[in-house]
């Protein structure tokens, strides 16, 4: 015996394979009758069997084209198997009966109290590259850690062997190397059905449900969440396919580590490959980034509810943003890592073709033409042509740059709470082509929530505190001109530039059923009511509900021209300057405007929307509290013989009232200077501290002469028109009515309608347009047409 085995090693030195091996004389390698293919992928193993007559003992045989231990068993996993497994040493095929309860070496029978109950019959290994072990047991041993082995159908055997062929005794079988199959255990001869249950099932729904959930879906996500802001329902549909990227990647993850836990047991993990190695890392990583994930997600959800409630709430949100940045590039570089791990390259060019489509929707993002493709306005080619990249005159332009460190005007400027913010080294979240959109203008209405983009039809959005205390670190300290001394503290008797109070509502003012003047009281502020309409031309303020934090903040143009003090103020001038024009006597003094006002008023106009501040105020029958802040935004730098072009649409109206109040009162004082003189004219207050000439023309565009809010100030204004030299005032009314203080036209406002009323359009024209969204879109196009590019859209 010695010698054949001598004989044999050194065959097999020099031939290195046909080397047929007996475990003695006796040897039987007979093929039991029945036959049962149960692996055909990557290593062939066939199985045989045979009952005796009595059924009482089976013979097994098992081929198996590799040169490695094997493994069979009756059972579905290693939780809980019956394994006959079989080992090379010293040239020989040793077998042995063992029982496992968990997924490691499994013990034998006789090592826990049992009995070995397989007898080997014979074997071989390395014929023609296969190996092969015969033998029989009882079909029913009476040994606890045996199953019991009759003919029935759907049998469960699993199955396993080593990774390559020095892999001669137990140990890790790697991935791909084990298997489950069902078996009709009939013997009846020639070959049986065997249903081959996925060996690698869970390793494959791991694989798919992973590739899916982190090389589609999570683009989709950000896709969604990213780029479609006009969708109302994109943030829920966002959340949703990251809760299900989340929860459906662990769950997968789970029940493949289920049939193989020893993996991650240090002395299994270092037998993988480098590739594998790296992917596990990566997922255990990323199982943990999306527990947390998870977790901040609804911290973040519960922190917006509260910071609806409470303003005091200390968690920032780009927190959130930033931990799922990492989910995701950790998700995205484990599914490379794994991907390489299969060499599989269909996945990679999907992977790849999904990048590639992610990283053109970043570029295009980012230069705003997306935002045009998906813009479901009516206009929407008429917005990509003049909005995407405005060339509005810019508030910036009349600033003396000077102060700056550097004359960089054709950076990305803004005005920011009356200061000139550099934004050139900011990314915006949402895009870099809003910054474009809004180069040159103020973009505190903006920011504050107050108002949206004229240019984009997304919701205003109130921007958290961090992004606020973000925006102060790119200040220029270059001041667009001095924040207005509106109010006064009462107790400290000191002017306040800038409130954010409570105010109470005290008196509303119907105009008409939908419009109205709300007047605010504060016991403890005043405000200015002598300061001039050059002062508050284009401020505003931003007031929300106190009482109800589902109610939408809004912005509402400063009018202190429609104070009632002014109101009276005005019609007394009117009747003093009457009977100065009739040289009539003047029996009362002279009138004068007080300098305080306890009521602060804003004009609003009803729209029935859902938990709209409009709405909600209109309905306020109960002297409501307000939160009002401001005033914010910018007086708009007028300059000596100017002509201003004023296009209002609706409530549009009103950021023009205050100015076309001070050019009333300046009328005034033109008329009485060359009636009565200078002298004359200083006796008369017409609060009036700067005197600017410019002229303006108005073109109103409104549903009925009800809606004719102001009427006050410019017909009286008209009316002055015959008694100036130069006339300063004219008024175009688009409406279904009559006046015989101005023309009136029936249709829209078009290119000819500008021509006939503006003679010169380009010489010292400033454009200003207020209205409908649409109404300023459409405005615009018509005077960029005209070759018109002084133009302002408040």
């Amino acid at each position: 015996m010695q010698r054949i085995l001598l004989f044999g090693i050194i065959l097999d030195i020099i031939l290195g394979s046909q080397i047929f091996y007996y475990h003695d004389p006796s040897n039987d390698i007979s093929k039991p009758r029945t036959h049962a293919k149960i692996s055909e992928s990557n290593t062939i193993i066939d199985f045989y069997f045979e009952f005796n007559q009595d059924q009482k003992e089976v013979t097994m045989m098992i081929e198996i084209d590799k040169i490695s231990y094997f493994s069979l068993g009756l059972g579905q996993s290693m939780s809980d198997a019956d394994l006959w497994v079989f080992e090379i040493d010293q040239n020989a095929i040793i077998g042995t009966d063992s029982h496992s309860t968990k997924h490691q070496v499994p013990p034998t029978d006789v090592s826990q109290g049992g009995t070995n109950d397989i007898e080997i019959l014979g074997y071989y290994y390395n014929q023609n590259g296969k190996s092969g072990v015969k033998f029989k047991r009882k079909s029913i041993t009476g040994d606890k850690y045996d199953k019991d082995l009759i003919q029935e159908k759907g049998v469960d055997f699993i199955w396993a062997h080593g990774k390559n062929d020095q892999s001669l005794m137990v140990s890790n079988h790697g991935k791909g190397n084990n298997g489950w199959v069902k078996i009709d255990m009939i013997d009846k001869g020639g070959d049986i059905d065997v249903e081959i249950e996925d060996e690698n099932k869970y390793y494959q729904l791991h694989k798919w449900t992973n590739f899916i959930c982190w090389g589609i879906a999570s683009d989709l996500a950000i896709i969604i969440g990213r780029y479609f802001k006009t969708w109302g329902y994109r943030t829920y549909l966002h959340g949703i396919l990251f809760i299900l990227i989340i929860s459906s990647s662990l769950t997968t993850a789970i029940f493949m580590l289920n049939t193989n836990w020893e993996i991650l047991e240090w002395k299994h993990y270092k037998e993988e490959s480098v590739k594998n190695k790296f992917h596990i890392v990566l997922f255990m990583i990323l199982a943990i980034c999306m527990i947390i994930q998870c977790i901040g997600g609804i911290m973040y959800n519960i922190m917006l509810i509260s910071y609806k409630k409470n303003e005091k709430v200390s968690v920032k949100p780009s927190y959130h943003a930033i931990f799922g940045s990492l989910v995701y590039i950790f998700g995205k570089i484990q599914i490379i890592a794994g991907l390489f791990m299969d060499n599989d390259i269909r996945f990679m060019l999907i992977l790849g073709a999904v990048l590639t489509i992610r990283f053109i929707l970043e570029v295009l993002y980012q230069r705003g033409s997306l935002m045009v493709m998906t813009n479901n306005n009516s206009s929407s080619s008429q917005f990509k042509k003049y909005k995407v990249l405005p060339d509005q005159e810019s508030l910036l332009q009349k600033i003396n740059y000077s102060e700056c460190e550097e004359n960089k005007i054709n950076q990305l400027w803004c005005i920011y709470h009356n200061q000139i913010i550099d934004l050139s080294q900011m990314n915006h979240p949402g895009g870099n082509y809003i910054w474009k959109l809004l180069q040159g203008q103020d973009i505190t209405q903006y920011v504050l929530g107050a108002y949206s983009v004229p240019q984009l039809t997304i919701k205003p959005y109130r921007h958290s505190n961090y992004a606020l205390k973000a925006l102060q670190k790119y200040k220029t300290g270059v001041y667009v001109n001095k924040d207005l001394e509106l109010f006064y503290n009462k107790s400290t008797q000191r002017p306040i530039k800038k409130l954010k109070a409570i105010w109470i509502l005290t008196r509303i003012n119907p105009y008409t059923s939908n419009i109205a003047k709300f007047e605010f009281t504060n016991t403890q502020f005043q405000f200015r009511n002598t300061i001039n309409g050059l002062d508050t031309f284009g401020s505003y303020f931003i007031i929300k509900s106190d009482d109800n934090d589902d109610i939408h903040q809004r912005q509402y143009t400063m009018v202190l021209s429609m104070t009632n003090k002014r109101v009276k103020y005005r019609k007394d001038i009117l009747e003093l300057f009457k009977k100065i024009i009739n040289l009539q006597p003047i029996h009362k003094d002279i009138p004068k405007l007080e300098e305080f006002e306890d009521e602060l008023p804003l004009i609003i106009k009803k729209y029935e929307t859902k938990q709209g501040f409009s709405n909600f105020i209109h309905e306020d029958n109960r002297q409501g509290q307000y939160i009002i802040e401001g005033p914010y935004g910018n007086s708009i730098q007028i300059e000596n013989d100017s002509h201003l072009i004023f296009i209002a649409g609706g409530t549009g109206l009103f950021p023009f009232l205050d100015i076309l109040d001070y050019q009333l009162r300046v009328s005034y004082r033109q008329i009485v200077q060359m009636k009565l003189g200078l002298e004359a004219s200083n006796l008369i207050d017409l609060g009036i501290n700067e005197i600017k000439k410019f002229t303006i023309t108005m073109f109103l565009a409104v549903n009925s002469i009800d809606d004719l809010i102001g009427r006050d100030i410019y017909f009286a204004l008209l009316s002055l028109q015959q008694y100036l030299d130069t006339p300063n005032f004219k008024l175009i009314i688009k409406g279904n009515f009559k006046l015989k203080e101005c023309p009136i036209i029936g249709t829209r406002f078009t290119q000819q309608t500008f021509i006939e009323h503006i003679p010169d359009q380009h010489n010292s024209t400033n454009y200003l347009i207020c209205g409908p969204p649409q109404m300023n879109i459409e405005i615009e196009r018509i005077l960029r047409d005209m070759g018109i590019m002084k133009i302002m859209v408040l």
